[in-house]
């Protein structure tokens, strides 16, 4: 962090089993760390009370994550499939947009007060490797991108974009090419956001926490606590899938809550997940 700079704060040990050390060429050692299904209450707990703890911030990105749907959805609201395309592809950039609630999240962990103003600007702290974590991010989102392409093409791109205004969506999700779209869609995009997932839950706080850590050795380790607790990372996600989903499809309103506190709650996800220890 750039801000009240004092080195790598440690983290508490808990219980946990440790299950991998890396060492990285900085010196610091990252130890991944198995985690159980109660913590995902913990972790949604904590974070609405960090909403309470920081209003200004929680609310600046709440409206923001807000106001982006709600434009992007205007835009593409005569063509259904291009708007889910566009509301699906909001989740590949919530990571970025969740970088300043992971640094207001540091501040109240470290008993400073929230500052939106640095946590605008908390991505200078790890600039380069930010930017090629959302260089990968962009590749993958632009693959997922031609391949719905593609698949509105396979099932009668005519009759999917040509929308009865009187209906809007629901004309388009009751149509068959409209089922046959959806279905396409959802299994291509739940494959790719399970690979997302897997490479970022904890790359981005990571980088932060430590801007010594490179974009590569942080997503391995993101990879690597994916692998070691599977079945709490898949309900995690779940979670995270299901609240960010209601957030878009009321056309952003829900974010205004729903995106500051799965931002603080992943913040505390990945503090239970990744401890960084300075001992080789």
């Amino acid at each position: 962090m750039s801000d009240d700079k004092e080195g790598v704060m440690p983290h508490v040990i808990t219980t946990h089993t440790y299950r991998h050390d890396e060492c990285m060429p900085s010196g610091e050692t990252l130890i991944s760390k198995d985690v159980h299904f109660d913590q995902i209450g913990d972790w949604l707990r904590k974070g609405w009370a960090d909403m309470a703890h920081a209003p200004l911030g929680s609310l600046f990105y709440g409206l923001a994550s807000a106001l982006t749907i709600m434009l992007t959805m205007a835009a593409f609201r005569g063509t259904p499939p291009l708007m889910l395309i566009a509301g699906a592809t909001f989740i590949f950039i919530m990571p970025f947009l969740a970088m300043g609630l992971y640094y207001l999240a540091y501040r109240l962990e470290k008993g400073l007060s929230p500052n939106l103003i640095q946590s605008i600007f908390a991505w200078r702290s790890n600039a380069s490797n930010i930017a090629l974590f959302a260089l990968t991010l962009g590749g993958i989102l632009s693959f997922w991108l031609m391949m719905a392409i593609v698949i509105a093409g396979g099932v009668r791109s005519e009759q999917l974009l040509i929308v009865n205004t009187n209906q809007g969506m629901l004309g388009f999700l009751t149509s068959e090419a409209g089922v046959m779209f959806l279905a396409a869609f959802f299994l291509l995009g739940a494959a790719v956001l399970a690979v997302v997932f897997m490479v970022s839950v904890v790359t981005m706080p990571l980088m932060l926490r430590d801007e010594r850590v490179a974009v590569v050795p942080a997503m391995i380790m993101s990879y690597r606590v994916t692998m070691q607790n599977k079945g709490v990372m898949a309900a995690w996600a779940l979670t995270l899938g299901i609240l960010a989903t209601l957030g878009i499809v009321t056309m952003g309103i829900g974010m205004v809550v729903i995106m500051p506190l799965l931002g603080y709650a992943s913040w505390h996800a990945f503090n239970d997940l990744v401890e960084i220890s300075e001992e080789a």
